[in-house]
């Protein structure tokens, strides 16, 4: 199979369904299944008919993401554990209903991005970013 071919391939298959994924996430919480299952959340927030809830059943995730139940359940787990989301059964059949606590998540960011030695500091946004607020350093000089 020649190059263009290929890359032809893995264009039409990867590029088919991307979902993103914010890997500071994923640090802040210690798990990479709980980023990436907050990063969905995210994603999904505000954009159904209930703004504050947002539904998906465990089928749906698994499509998503590619985690297990078992998989989700830990990182659901993970995420309460922060009190990062809340959760709730609705419905015939069930759906998984999550309330995004974003005050806890921002909180979260904020923390994690502070606590970050300067190396690691590359991980985090210079604070353009809404959740985050600019930090303001204050100069003096002294003698």
């Amino acid at each position: 199979m020649r190059r263009n071919e290929s890359q032809k391939i893995i264009l039409e298959t990867v590029g088919a369904r991307p979902i993103a994924f914010n890997p500071i996430l994923a640090h802040a919480l210690g798990s990479v299944k709980a980023g990436l299952l907050l990063s969905q959340l995210l994603f999904w927030h505000g954009k159904g008919k209930d703004e504050k809830w947002t539904y998906k059943t465990a089928e749906e995730f698994r499509k998503e993401t590619a985690l297990s139940r078992k998989e989700q359940d830990g990182a659901i787990k993970i995420c309460k554990k922060y009190n990062l989301i809340s959760t709730k059964l609705k419905g015939i059949p069930a759906k998984r209903y999550f309330y995004l606590h974003l005050e806890n998540i921002a909180n979260l960011l904020k923390n994690y991005c502070s606590t970050l030695s300067k190396i690691d500091k590359q991980d985090c946004p210079k604070s353009k970013n809404k959740i985050v607020p600019e930090e303001q350093t204050i100069t003096e000089n002294t003698t």
